[in-house]
């Protein structure tokens, strides 16, 4: 696991924050891995305060088409989660998990139920992520109905230098859901706004 942090952090805010984002991570791996029935491990782990950075490897797919979930979540901490994963990505999942009734791509409600196969996923993993961060830090939170886009990779940078404005992001974090045995590598980062940042410093000392 690698993580970065800014000065901005105290070492034990660093701990705490640390403790909370690999225990929702394994979490999150442990459900992805039941639901879909394949190993997946939470690898390329980085959190850090300031905004969502480039993620320069989607850049470089161009106008591969990538499925972008959010999941808005409101109340004493403000934010997303988002999940990207490619199109391709989702047909490898599908082939895999779906029953042979759903695989086909010539009804429009198969092509909607491959789309909701994985959306379901990531909404338990984002309800997850969600509970951990209240549970740790003592605080409500409301998770919001997933809005699913699907965009070209090369929009996806330009979309998350928005999303830093809406939510004036103040910390993030950025992992890689990584299937050991079935090649999909979908992305999952989070948005807290400044609310986080007062909170952490209320639940630590220094």
């Amino acid at each position: 696991m690698s993580t970065t942090s800014k000065k901005r952090l105290t070492e034990e805010q660093h701990e705490l924050v640390a403790e909370l984002v690999h225990n929702a991570l394994q979490k999150a791996v442990t459900s992805m891995a039941q639901m879909l029935k394949i190993r997946v491990d939470a690898s390329h782990i980085d959190f850090n305060t300031g905004h969502v950075p480039t993620i320069h490897d989607l850049d470089l797919l161009g106008r591969f088409k990538a499925h972008l979930v959010k999941l808005v979540f409101s109340g004493d901490i403000r934010g997303a989660f988002y999940f990207i994963i490619l199109d391709h990505e989702v047909d490898l999942i599908n082939s895999v998990c779906l029953p042979e009734e759903f695989k086909s791509e010539k009804r429009t409600e198969n092509k909607l139920m491959k789309h909701g196969f994985m959306s379901e996923i990531e909404n338990v993993i984002a309800a997850l992520s969600m509970k951990e961060i209240s549970e740790y830090l003592g605080v409500q939170l409301e998770l919001k109905v997933p809005q699913i886009q699907i965009i070209p990779c090369d929009q996806v940078n330009e979309f998350f230098e928005k999303e830093n404005k809406i939510y004036n992001t103040a910390f993030h974090v950025k992992s890689v859901l990584k299937g050991v045995a079935v090649n999909v590598s979908p992305y999952f980062i989070w948005i807290l706004d400044n609310n986080f940042m007062d909170i952490l410093r209320l639940n630590t000392t220094e």
